[in-house]
Order: C-alpha cells, then structure tokens, then sequence
C-alpha cells in the first residue's frame, strides 16, 4: 500500500499546527492566569505560608503545575511533528541547499551554519550548565536586591 503523500502531509501540517496553537495557549496561562506562586497542591511549603488553609489557583481543576505539564507535553507532540514534516521534506530541503552556486552563496552557507550551531549550541546549554542549590529565603532575598531601586 502506498501511502498517500499529500494526505500526511496535511495530517503532519495540521498537527503541528494545533500543537502550536495549544502550546501557545498554555503558555499564556501560565504566564498570565496561573502566574508563579499561585499556589501548589503538594506538601512542600505548606507549613510556611497558610498550611493546608492556603489558597490554590485552579483553571478548569488544574493547578499551575498541571497546566505545566500539559505545555511540556504538547512541545513534545509539536517537535515530533516539526521533525517529521522535516523528514518528508527533506528532498526538497537537500535541493535548496545544493542549488547552483552564485556569487554570494558561500556567505549564505556559513552564515546558515553559523546560525545552525548557535541555535543548537543555545538549546543545549541549560543541559550542560550546572545547578545551584540554595535556601529559599536566600533567593527570595537576592530577587528583592536585584528589584530594589538603586
């Protein structure tokens, strides 16, 4: 059986597209509906602030945290299918690359390299960076220092 390439590509397109309009969304939620520090159901902090008496933001009967993991979820589902539409364009991706060379192409080439390199060496970083552990009134207190005016 032959798969039907444009049909895919349709299916792949509107996926992505759809992942993209959730992540987008869930992302404004937790910016703007949810912020940070709107509350947490677990039990860490509990006994700082309010106890079990503290009040939780809820959106539709999801906390922030919730609502986190449905934006990681969907920039999974939305990066697979970036990668596949990818994948079934690649022929057409090698062409543009490989074209006849012009005056001015190498530069292109380079730069697009350089830019590739960057992109990777960017999303890659906080994977090799180290982490900091630190009281939380210590934070706390350097985030006020930083804010204060000077």
């Amino acid at each position: 059986m032959r798969l039907n390439r444009p049909k895919v590509n349709l299916v792949i397109d509107l996926v992505a597209f759809v992942g993209a309009v959730f992540l987008i969304v869930t992302g404004l939620v937790l910016e703007y509906t949810l912020p940070p520090g709107s509350g947490r159901l677990g039990t860490e902090g509990f006994g700082v602030h309010g106890g079990p008496h503290r009040s939780v933001l809820l959106l539709w009967g999801l906390s922030r945290h919730e609502w986190g993991n449905i934006h990681y979820w969907t920039a999974l589902v939305l990066m697979a299918a970036l990668s596949l539409h990818l994948l079934l364009h690649w022929q057409w991706i090698a062409c543009m690359i490989k074209g006849k060379p012009r005056e001015g192409s190498g530069i292109r080439v380079a730069l697009g390299v350089l830019g590739l390199l960057s992109l990777l060496a960017l999303a890659l970083a906080p994977f090799l960076s180290p982490t900091v552990q630190m009281p939380r009134g210590e934070v706390l207190q350097q985030r006020q220092q930083d804010v204060a005016p000077k």
